[in-house]
């Protein structure tokens, strides 16, 4: 009967244990999906202008989930506040279209990226150190689409000098911005912003960079697809991150993460002239519950990383290590 006893307090014991480990566990997981992340970032998408080429002082319209955002008064404060949000967010690296002047100040954080330019400038530009990524490549809002011939040699040039492409679909602008800024984006057609033209590019240029910024939103299925057929193919999240309402771009991300393609998604803004959005873009990844820390990290930071082939020694000096 002892015997008995001893081996029923020995079973209630263990299974007491268990259900102690069980919550712990439970504790631990809800705490890595709760857990802000604040470590490095990399910002795949980022705008600089001269003071005639920006859209300065500029309030952004509503977008769709309510916000506006004032636009930075001339180019000066445009830096000045760009580079700020750079220091107040950890973001140790930066795509940035025409950031020449900005590289000089802060060559460390600063790679250069052109497009709209002659193939011959932009070999030039590369050879001299002033050109680090194709982008952004945005022939979208003339309604000319990424495999019309024009556009092919910017893809083989990148092939060619081992630099990623950035191409501009879906969204451009602000929601309903064919019809608030026709003179800026009155040539853009939905029917032309289907992430399957790239796909002519992907096939002849096989060892070709590319990171589809915005992310291809809505046309997600085509987005996976590619993604499926190329193991090249990246998205950034700029302008999802802060236009859209949160539930849509949790539901947006979350489609791509659930599909096994969570090693290949990577932080944006697309600042243009408004510096809050980066801020907006940021909260709106870490308030995605559904996210673990770790993919949080991945998202902001270890993706690009490996993209962009960041040094192992450069890598430690960003996270501390």
């Amino acid at each position: 009967m002892k015997s008995q006893i001893k081996t029923l307090l020995a079973i209630v014991l263990l299974i007491t244990s268990c259900n102690n480990e069980s919550k712990d566990k439970v504790v631990s997981t809800e705490s890595e999906y709760s857990e802000k992340y604040s470590g490095p970032i990399i910002d795949m998408h980022i705008h600089a202008y001269t003071q005639n080429g920006g859209q300065f002082g500029l309030t952004h319209p509503p977008t769709l989930r309510g916000e506006t955002y004032q636009g930075a008064k001339n180019v000066d404060e445009h830096q000045k506040a760009t580079i700020s949000k750079f220091r107040e967010h950890n973001i140790v690296k930066a795509i940035v279209t025409n950031g020449d002047a900005w590289h000089e100040e802060n060559p460390d954080i600063v790679l250069i990226a052109h497009s709209e330019e002659e193939l011959a400038t932009l070999r030039e530009k590369h050879g001299s150190g002033k050109l680090q990524a194709i982008a952004e490549m945005s022939p979208f809002y003339a309604g000319i689409l990424a495999d019309d011939p024009s556009q092919m040699p910017y893809f083989e040039l990148a092939e060619e000098l081992e630099i990623p492409v950035g191409f501009h679909i879906f969204p451009g602008g602000p929601n309903y911005g064919i019809h608030l800024m026709p003179e800026m984006l009155g040539g853009m057609r939905t029917y032309n912003a289907n992430p399957l033209q790239l796909e002519k590019a992907l096939v002849e240029y096989p060892n070709l960079k590319l990171y589809i910024m915005h992310g291809g939103w809505p046309y997600i299925e085509d987005v996976k697809a590619l993604m499926y057929a190329h193991p090249n193919v990246y998205v950034d999240i700029a302008v999802t991150n802060w236009i859209l309402p949160q539930e849509e771009f949790n539901n947006y991300l979350k489609s791509l993460i659930d599909a096994g393609f969570g090693n290949r998604i990577m932080y944006g803004t697309d600042q243009m002239v408004w510096p809050d959005v980066i801020s907006a873009g940021i909260e709106t990844v870490n308030n995605a519950d559904f996210l673990t820390w770790s993919q949080k990290e991945d998202i902001f930071y270890d993706n690009a990383a490996e993209f962009l082939g960041l040094s192992e020694s450069e890598i430690k000096k960003h996270k501390g290590n």
